[in-house]
C-alpha cells in the first residue's frame, strides 16, 4: 500500500505542475506541489513498522480531501479530465487504504 500512496503523490504533484504549465494555474501549482509532497511523506511514513498507522490515517485523509474537491470539480464541469478521474483515483486510493487498515488492525 506504500507503493500506491507513493505513485498517487507523484500523480498529483505532477498534474499540479501539468495544470500549471497549460493553463497557467498558479493554484493548481502551489495545491498540487503541496498535497504532492505530503502524500509523498505519508507515504514514506508508511514504509516504518513505527508511523504506518498514523501515516496512513494522514494519507486517507489527504485523499478523502483531494476527492471531495475533484468531485466538485467535476460536478461544476461535467469534464471527466482531468477532475473526473482524478476524483475515481482518489476513491480508489481511499478504499484501499481503509481496506488495508482495517485488516492489519486485527
Amino acid at each position: 500500500m506504500p507503493y500506491i500512496v507513493l505513485v498517487y503523490g507523484f500523480l498529483i504533484f505532477m498534474g499540479g505542475i501539468i495544470g500549471h504549465a497549460k493553463a497557467g494555474s498558479q493554484a493548481s501549482l502551489v495545491m498540487g506541489a503541496t498535497f504532492g509532497v505530503l502524500l509523498l511523506i505519508a507515504a514514506g511514513g508508511m514504509f516504518s513498522k513505527k508511523y504506518f498507522k498514523k501515516s496512513a490515517f494522514f494519507a486517507l485523509l489527504l485523499a478523502l480531501v483531494l476527492d471531495a474537491f475533484f468531485s466538485y470539480r467535476y460536478m461544476s464541469t461535467l469534464k471527466f479530465m482531468p477532475s473526473g478521474m482524478l476524483a475515481l483515483v482518489s476513491l480508489g486510493v481511499m478504499i484501499g487504504l481503509i481496506s488495508h487498515l482495517r485488516h492489519n488492525s486485527k
